[in-house]
């Protein structure tokens, strides 16, 4: 497997390391809210006993599925080069000796190969967050002009977030979408959908990913 890269952008790299995973925790909220899990709660700088010492958690959550409390620590690495296998495999070090039942690292960078193998037979779900700005298809060529604001396409650029998550986890053969969710996508192509009937009367829906 080919190491995978996506250029990382200006935002996420030029936050602060807590701002980050303030940001991370938002991300990862938004999908908690998607899924419907069930007595979800997430933390931020969070400190846990271990037999071996005391741990500083970027993120913890906690969901119930089962009827059993399922753990998550969650760290977060503002990186501008692939992750490599040995972060991946501290992580996991950490799993082990807080007793928690699902690791996820979120980063700025893609991930070395051997970092995806590894989190795929453990279990450690891979998060990628880079910046992603909507494509300028209505006005992004030519001089500056004065763009009706109810315009759908400029609906979707000005609603669109500013920002986009993928995932590697054991389940997956490649990278999937993590955020913006289903739900976010829908609700800002339904709008943009809505503006395109009143004003050109047309039924053929835009359409997301």
């Amino acid at each position: 497997m080919n190491d995978y890269m996506e250029d990382t952008q200006d935002y996420v790299c030029s936050i602060s390391p807590s701002e980050f995973e303030e940001f991370c925790m938002g991300l990862l909220k938004t999908y908690a809210v998607e899924e419907h899990l069930k007595n979800f709660n997430i933390e931020h700088n969070v400190k846990q006993e271990a037999p071996d010492g005391t741990y500083q958690l970027d993120i913890y959550a906690s969901f119930t599925a089962l009827d059993v409390e399922l753990k998550i620590l969650c760290e977060c690495k503002q990186y501008t080069s692939t992750v490599k296998r040995e972060r991946v495999e501290l992580l996991d070090s950490r799993l082990k000796s807080l007793g928690m039942h699902k690791g996820i690292l979120l980063s700025t960078s893609g991930f070395q190969s051997g970092a995806i193998r590894y989190a795929k037979s453990h279990g450690i779900a891979l998060i990628q967050v880079f910046d992603h700005n909507c494509r300028k298809y209505s006005h992004g060529a030519g001089p500056d002009i004065e763009v009706d604001e109810n315009d759908p396409l400029k609906y979707i650029e000005d609603h669109w977030p500013p920002y986009r998550a993928i995932y590697f986890s054991e389940k997956t053969e490649g990278p999937v979408v993590l955020y913006p969710t289903t739900g976010i996508v829908t609700a800002i192509y339904a709008e943009a959908n809505k503006l395109l009937k009143e004003q050109y009367g047309l039924e053929s829906p835009l359409s997301g990913y």
